[in-house]
């Protein structure tokens, strides 16, 4: 299959997926208090770019859960994941979307691939700083340092 015409077909997928999902809509009222999080996030694309997208691992006393964001036209949009096990590699793990699509999340380095498993869709995602530039914005209290951003997905994800 042509990869263009692949990445597409996931990217498609993946707005199927997510479309007219409310953000957080699992997570009790109060599962962001006192947990921490690790972010990560396509190299060059801002926040508000059109190709922005993220995956937040979350751990705290309610539990594991992670958000996938991403930016559908002008329009920001998130929905949860769920861990469905290890990958088919057994390096990572995989997440599913609400409508049944199964990507592999696989440790790489300080990266985090993510691939289909037919293995025509693929994208590297870093870690993610939330914090003040420029003296400007708030720190992102409980966001985990970028070192120790991997070993955390490790251990709350793949242990």
């Amino acid at each position: 299959m042509n990869t263009g015409i692949a990445t597409r077909t996931i990217a498609a997928l993946l707005a199927i997926a997510i479309s007219g999902v409310a953000p957080a809509q699992d997570a009790p009222g109060n599962a962001y208090r006192d947990a921490k999080v690790a972010n990560f996030a396509l190299p060059g694309h801002g926040h508000a770019s059109p190709g922005y997208e993220s995956f937040s691992f979350w751990s705290g006393p309610q539990g594991e859960f992670i958000d996938y964001d991403y930016n559908q036209g002008a329009e920001h949009r998130q929905v949860r994941v769920r861990a469905a096990g290890p990958s088919v590699d057994g390096d990572g793990f995989a997440v599913r979307f609400p409508n049944g699509l199964v990507l592999d999340i696989v440790p790489r380095g300080a990266a985090l691939r993510v691939s289909d498993r037919r293995g025509h869709y693929g994208k590297t995602f870093e870690w993610r700083y939330e914090g003040p530039v420029d003296g400007r914005g708030t720190f992102c209290t409980p966001c985990v340092d970028e070192a120790d951003a991997i070993g955390f997905v490790r251990r709350h994800f793949m242990e």
